[in-house]
C-alpha cells in the first residue's frame, strides 16, 4: 500500500503494534515526501523511535472531523483532564480508576461540571475510557471497563503508555488567547504577504485532501486562482502520493481517489445509503430542471420539494433498496439522506431551501432496465435487509 496513504488512514503507526507499516513508511519517507507534507500541506511528520505520526490539520473546519466515537463536550473535556494527567506521569506508571476519576474531577472544576453519580455522565467517563484505551494512550493491567457505567466503584488498574505527549497538536504560535475554531481557520491574518502565500498554497491542498469538495463563489477568490494557475503542479504531486485525478470546474474542484488508494470516508461506498444517494443524484441529474430554480449561478430547491423527491425516488426504486430503508419513516429517510448529502458537500441548507452543488452531478447511479423482475428479487433476503450479490453491485458509476 502507498505508505503516504497509509499515514492519512492511521492516526498513527505505534512501532510496537505495528512494526511492519512502521519500518516501512520511515523507509519511504525520503526528502521527496517530507517535502511535500511540510512545504505543500504545512502538515508536520513525527518520526521517532515509538511512532511515526502526521499530524493532518484541515483548512477548515467540519462536523465529522471530531472524534466520532464521542457524543457530547463533555467527552472532549474529560479527554483533556486526562492528557493533563497523564502529562505528568512517567511512562509505565500505573494508577487506579478512582485516582484518575477524582483528579479529573479537579483538573475540571472550573471549566465543566461533572458529578460521576450521574449515569450520563459516567457513560460519558467510559466513552472517553474506551477511546483512550483503543488509541493507544492507556492500557488495562487489570480489571475491565465492562458494566462500569453501572458500578463506578469496580476499581481498574491502569498503565500510561507514554504515547499521549503526542497526541495533541504542537502548534507554531501562540493559541491561548483563541476562542473558537474560527481563530484557526483565519489565522493567516497575523502573518507576512509572503506567510501568507504558502498558507494558500497549504490550504488549497489541504482543501483538496481533506474535504469532499472545494467550493468557491469568485473568479477572483485567491485559492481558486492559484489553484487554476498551478493546477499541473498540484495534480502531480497529489497523483504521486495519493493515486486519483483531479478535476476542476468553474467554481468547484474535486480529487477523485482510486479504488487502490482509498483513505478516510469515501462517497460512493458498499453502503445501502450510498447507493440510495448516488440513486437519488441520478434522478436529480434527469430531473433538476424541473424541481430547481436559478439564483445567480446558484441551483435551489424548496426544502419541502426535495423532501418529497426524496420519498418518491425511494418509492420508485423500492424494489431494489434494502428493507431495512424501505421501513423508514419518511422523516427518517429524508434525515439521512440530508445529513449524508450535506457532509459530502453535495447540497447546502440555507433557510428554506437546498443549494444544489456540483458534487450532486459528480456521481450517480442507476439500475439496469430489468432489475425489478422476478429472476433478480427472487434472491432478496427481506429478514436482514440485504441483496443478492447480483444486486449489491446495481449502481453504475457516472463520472463527469
Amino acid at each position: 500500500m502507498n505508505e503516504f496513504i497509509l499515514l492519512l488512514k492511521n492516526f498513527w503507526i505505534v512501532r510496537s503494534e505495528n512494526a511492519s507499516d512502521y519500518v516501512k513508511i520511515k523507509h519511504a519517507a525520503d526528502s521527496n515526501m517530507k517535502n511535500f507534507i511540510n512545504g505543500s500541506l504545512g502538515w508536520k511528520l513525527i518520526i521517532n523511535s515509538k511512532l511515526i505520526k502526521l499530524e493532518k490539520i484541515p483548512a477548515e473546519a467540519e462536523p465529522y472531523m471530531g472524534i466520532q466515537e464521542f457524543q457530547s463536550p463533555m467527552d472532549y473535556c474529560l479527554l483533556c483532564a486526562l492528557l493533563i494527567y497523564l502529562s505528568d506521569m512517567d511512562e509505565g506508571s500505573q494508577f487506579l480508576l478512582s485516582e484518575l476519576t477524582e483528579i479529573i474531577e479537579k483538573i475540571s472544576a472550573n471549566t465543566i461540571e461533572i458529578d460521576l453519580n450521574k449515569y450520563s455522565d459516567r457513560k460519558s467517563l467510559v466513552r472517553m475510557l474506551r477511546f483512550a484505551q483503543n488509541i493507544g494512550l492507556l492500557k488495562i493491567a487489570e480489571g475491565s471497563l465492562h458494566n462500569i457505567e453501572n458500578d463506578l466503584e469496580k476499581e481498574i488498574l491502569y498503565e500510561n503508555t507514554g504515547l499521549s505527549v503526542y497526541f495533541s497538536i504542537h502548534h507554531d504560535r501562540d493559541i491561548s488567547e483563541y476562542t473558537s475554531y474560527h481563530d484557526f481557520e483565519n489565522a493567516e491574518m497575523i502573518y507576512t504577504d509572503s506567510e501568507k502565500g504558502y498558507m494558500r498554497t497549504n490550504r488549497v491542498y489541504r482543501r483538496l485532501i481533506a474535504q469532499p469538495a472545494m467550493y468557491w463563489d469568485s473568479n477572483l477568490d485567491a485559492d481558486s486562482i492559484y489553484l487554476k494557475n498551478q493546477r499541473n503542479s498540484i495534480s502531480n504531486y497529489l497523483s504521486k502520493y495519493l493515486g486519483g485525478r483531479l478535476d476542476i470546474h468553474n467554481k468547484s474542484a474535486f480529487y477523485m481517489v482510486d479504488d487502490e488508494n482509498l483513505f478516510g470516508d469515501v462517497h460512493p461506498s458498499d453502503g445501502m445509503l450510498s447507493g440510495i444517494v448516488l440513486l437519488l443524484c441520478g434522478e436529480i441529474r434527469d430531473n433538476y430542471m424541473e424541481i430547481c430554480t436559478k439564483n445567480g449561478d446558484d441551483l435551489v430547491v424548496k426544502q419541502d420539494a426535495f423532501h418529497s423527491f426524496i420519498c418518491a425516488c425511494r418509492k420508485k426504486y423500492q424494489d431494489g433498496i434494502s428493507k431495512e430503508y424501505c421501513d423508514y419513516t419518511d422523516e427518517k429517510l429524508i434525515i439521512k439522506i440530508t445529513d449524508y448529502m450535506i457532509k459530502y458537500k453535495m447540497i447546502e441548507s440555507k433557510n428554506e431551501d437546498y443549494i444544489l452543488r456540483d458534487g450532486v452531478f459528480k456521481t450517480a447511479g442507476k439500475y439496469p432496465e430489468n432489475f425489478r423482475s422476478d429472476e433478480n428479487n427472487k434472491n432478496k433476503e427481506h429478514g436482514n435487509g440485504t441483496l443478492d450479490n447480483e444486486q449489491t453491485g446495481f449502481c453504475e458509476f457516472l463520472g463527469v
